[in-house]
């Protein structure tokens, strides 16, 4: 394995332990969070890249084996907010905190509302507003706190393969 590989794949063993062992013992009225979206969404921004899709098929798929949804679904949404979040991520970075919060915030909303559509449009919930209201948007706000947290401590331990952590000479004008 690579060396550049081994933090990612500690990270995402790490999400996976976290989910399985603490984010049932952690839920607030059935809200959970959902530490492998916020993982495969933080590594989107830190660390772009192309085992970043494998990542991302490979926790989706164990986290809808793990979890009571339609297989697949999970996979299908990581790949694509990881795909948009990376690009937007490269071309929205200004070396700012409200970036890489801000487009994490967007795309786990987007997300938790997909998989709810998901679950509507397959029958496994009650209704769209009970959907809506009491899965995607109290797991969502969940995630994204843990995300606050995780984007740091990512940033920090994974460093980072970005265009803007390049320093280069700029020309000056005289």
């Amino acid at each position: 394995m690579r060396s550049e590989l081994l933090p990612v794949v500690v990270g995402a063993v790490a999400a996976l332990l976290l989910q399985i062992v603490l984010a049932p013992n952690i839920a607030v009225f059935s809200a959970m969070p959902n530490f492998l979206v916020v993982y495969v969404l933080v590594v989107a921004m830190v660390r772009p890249g192309t085992s970043l899709y494998v990542l991302a098929f490979v926790l989706g798929l164990l986290s809808d084996l793990l979890g009571y949804g339609p297989v697949g679904a999970t996979p299908f949404l990581l790949i694509l907010a990881s795909a948009v979040v990376s690009r937007a991520f490269a071309v929205l970075n200004n070396d700012t905190v409200f970036v890489p919060l801000a487009l994490f915030m967007a795309a786990d909303f987007v997300v938790e509302f997909l998989y709810s559509a998901f679950l509507i449009g397959l029958g496994l919930a009650d209704s769209a507003v009970d959907a809506l209201i009491y899965h995607a948007l109290p797991c969502a706000l969940y995630s994204t706190v843990v995300g606050l947290v995780a984007y740091p401590l990512a940033r920090h331990f994974m460093g980072s393969e970005t265009i803007t952590d390049v320093h280069t000479a700029t020309p000056r004008f005289r």
